[in-house]
This record gives C-alpha cells, sequence and structure tokens, in this order.
C-alpha cells in the first residue's frame, strides 16, 4: 500500500478536528470542558471496532459485501437499515450515556436548558466525530485515495455527525428523563433511518447519488445553525436583531418554527390534508414526467444517475429530476394554503407528507432500491411545502 491512503486519511482528520475545535472555541462555555469533549470522541473512536467486527461477522454469516453491493438488493437494502446504520449510532448512544451519566452525577441541581441541551450535542458530537473518522479512515485505506472516495468519506462524516446532533439536541432538551424520552427514541430512530439513506447513496453509487444526497447533507447543515442559535444564549443574543443571510428578517429559531405549526384552537380538516396530498401528488408526476421529456430533447442519458462509472455524465439527470419533483412542494402548500384559509402551515405540510408517503409506497413496490432516494428528499421536500404554506398565509 502507497502513501497516498495515509495522507488522505491524515488530511480528513485533520480537517476534522480542525473543524471541531472551532465549533468548541465559539463557546465560551465549551472551551471551558475541552478535556470531557475529547475523551468523548477517543471513546467514540475505540467503539468503532466492536463495530467493525460485527459487521464483518455478519457480512461473512450472510455472504454480503456493501461496498461491492454484492448479495442482492432487497438483503443489502435490510442490512443497512436493520443493521450498520443502528449499530452505529446504538453504539455511539452508549459512549454518550456513559459519559452523560457520570456528568449528571456529579452535577444534580443541572445547568439550565440551554446549557443541557448544548452538553448533550456537544457529547453526541464529540461521539460521532470519533467513530466516523475511524471508520473513514479505515475506507480509504481499503479503497483508494481518489477524489470520488475523499469526497465519499467527507460527505459521510458531516451526515453522521449532523444526524448525531439531532438525537443529542433531543437528550439535553428532556434531560430530566434522558434516554428514556419518547423524544429521544423518536430522534434517535430517524437519525439511524437516515444514516442508512446517506451511507446507501453516498458509498453504493456513482456521482449521481453522491449528488443527489447533498440536498439531505445542506438540510442537516441547516438544521444544525438553527439548533446552535437556539441553545448557545451568547449566539441567540448577539443574533436576535441581526438579519439572515436570505431574507431581511430575523433569523429563524425552533420556537418560531413551533409557532407556525400551532394549531390556533382550529381542528385539523381531514378534507385538506387529503386533497393537498392529492394536488401535490400530480404535481410531483407532472413535474417529473416535464423533467423527463426536457431531459430526452437535451439528449440525456438517465440510465447514467446509477451506475459507479457515471461521472459527470450523471450530473443533469439528478438535477433535472430533483429539481421537477421537488417544484411541486412549494407550489402545492402555497396553493393549500390558500385554498383552505389555514391559520398555520399544520395541514399544508401533512398534505405534502401523505404525499410523500403514497409516492414511497407506490415506488417502493415497483423499485425498492428507489426508496433509498425518496427518503433522502423527504426532509427537503417537507421544508419547501412549509415555505410554501408560509408564502401562501402570508399572501
Amino acid at each position: 500500500m502507497g502513501w497516498g491512503p495515509w495522507a488522505v486519511s491524515i488530511a480528513l482528520l485533520a480537517a476534522a478536528l480542525g473543524a471541531y475545535g472551532l465549533v468548541l472555541n465559539r463557546s465560551s462555555y465549551l472551551r471551558l470542558h475541552f478535556g470531557q469533549w475529547f475523551a468523548t470522541l477517543a471513546a467514540g473512536a475505540v467503539m468503532r471496532a466492536p463495530a467493525s467486527l460485527v459487521a464483518r461477522l455478519l457480512e461473512r454469516w450472510a455472504g454480503i459485501d456493501p461496498v461491492a453491493g454484492t448479495g442482492g438488493q432487497i438483503t443489502l437494502l435490510l442490512y443497512e437499515f436493520l443493521v450498520a446504520a443502528p449499530l452505529g449510532q446504538g453504539l455511539v448512544a452508549a459512549t454518550v450515556a456513559i459519559f452523560w451519566r457520570i456528568k449528571r452525577m456529579r452535577m444534580r441541581a443541572g445547568l439550565g436548558r440551554d446549557l443541557e441541551t448544548l452538553e448533550a450535542t456537544t457529547f453526541a458530537v464529540s461521539a460521532a466525530l470519533g467513530f466516523i473518522v475511524v471508520r473513514n479512515v479505515e475506507f480509504l485505506i481499503a479503497h483508494g485515495t481518489g477524489w470520488l472516495a475523499a469526497v465519499r468519506a467527507g460527505l459521510s462524516l458531516v451526515s453522521f455527525v449532523l444526524l448525531a446532533s439531532v438525537w443529542g439536541f433531543e437528550l439535553g432538551r428532556h434531560a430530566h428523563r434522558g434516554m428514556s424520552s419518547r423524544q429521544f427514541s423518536v430522534a434517535w430512530l430517524i437519525a439511524a433511518m437516515f444514516t442508512a439513506v446517506s451511507d446507501r447513496m453516498i458509498f453504493r453509487g456513482g456521482l449521481g447519488t453522491i449528488l443527489a444526497v447533498l440536498p439531505l447533507v445542506l438540510s442537516l447543515v441547516l438544521v444544525a445553525w438553527i439548533g446552535w442559535r437556539d441553545t448557545h444564549p451568547e449566539e441567540r443574543r448577539s443574533g436576535s436583531s441581526r438579519p439572515s443571510l436570505l431574507t431581511a428578517a430575523p433569523a429563524p429559531s425552533i420556537g418560531a418554527i413551533r409557532e407556525a405549526f400551532r394549531r390556533h384552537d382550529q381542528p385539523i380538516t381531514l378534507r385538506w390534508i387529503a386533497f393537498g396530498a392529492l394536488v401535490t401528488t400530480g404535481m410531483i408526476t407532472a413535474g417529473v414526467v416535464v423533467a423527463v421529456l426536457a431531459g430526452h430533447k437535451l439528449g440525456l442519458d438517465f440510465s447514467a444517475v446509477d451506475r459507479a462509472d457515471s461521472g459527470a455524465d450523471a450530473m443533469g439527470p439528478v438535477a433535472l429530476l430533483g429539481l421537477g419533483a421537488l417544484a411541486a412542494f412549494p407550489g402545492s402548500g402555497y396553493l393549500l394554503a390558500r385554498a383552505s384559509g389555514a391559520r398555520s402551515v399544520l395541514e399544508p405540510a401533512l398534505g405534502g407528507a401523505l404525499a410523500m408517503v403514497l409516492v414511497l409506497v407506490f415506488t417502493g413496490v415497483l423499485a425498492p432500491a428507489s426508496i433509498v432516494f425518496l427518503i433522502a428528499f423527504a426532509p427537503v421536500a417537507f421544508a419547501l411545502s412549509c415555505a410554501g404554506a408560509w408564502l401562501g398565509l402570508s399572501g
């Protein structure tokens, strides 16, 4: 083995630790406890050893190779969703549970909700970072040092860490119940599911699938930024009067998002939810048809999306199909909000969510492998549906 894999691995490690240190340094409170964060990071790295051993034993027993894609599509999907992703997020959560328990025993009085949430999220990020860095070093050493391998490693690191921060956030928000709370359990299941989705799209396909996972990663970055502002008192105070980059309105907070989903003492109207689902489904179908027709006119090869050697040929089809499908959600959300006279985004959002479920079931029956793509686009689609509904309410 040449020096290339080691050089890329060292560069990835340096970049990850550098970004991690910069984030910790932004908080005066987190700077005081660098030792415990790095101890958690080291423990997470150690946890990669049993995860790797268990994964290899199971893969050998089942006769599958997730990286090479051998063993059958359905078997690989089940393995990734039911074994690999839950195992990784589960060991990271077990690491956090140890340090979280020690911290709670030392500080029984509590720190206040903001600092407890900040601490729990940092514990989760630290353990996840240690775990995923070791996993990616293993991947780079085993599968080369091309630029595509480096991109895969970087995207998987960002997605895994940010997904762990989701359940870390809920752990801190419900610190009195810890990991026994329903909110933590739901957040952990969501993180495990999207870990399986992102890993499959990043490692099991070509450039087209990697491009398709970018909206999910960007959504996670946005959620992490909002969560950081909401849990960090210094950031929230300094940014309370500062406009966001995209609008002249104040930057969003979790409280503002929750307020947008309030029912305002009005019952949920099921007929508008069903109508919204039908409208959204129809607009998705129309958007995809228009995208395919436009792609054929432009001479695009849509079969390049799922080929491992597709390269730049997959960029156009992926972008066109994604835009065609996603354009349906803000439009349907806006129309439903205007037609129903709703006072919150709840009904349009539920209509969009129901449409996503219908499309997921229908497409999954015809092509099970496409479920991964649909799940990856679901958070972006839901956010666009809410944005369209909010514009409809404002209008």
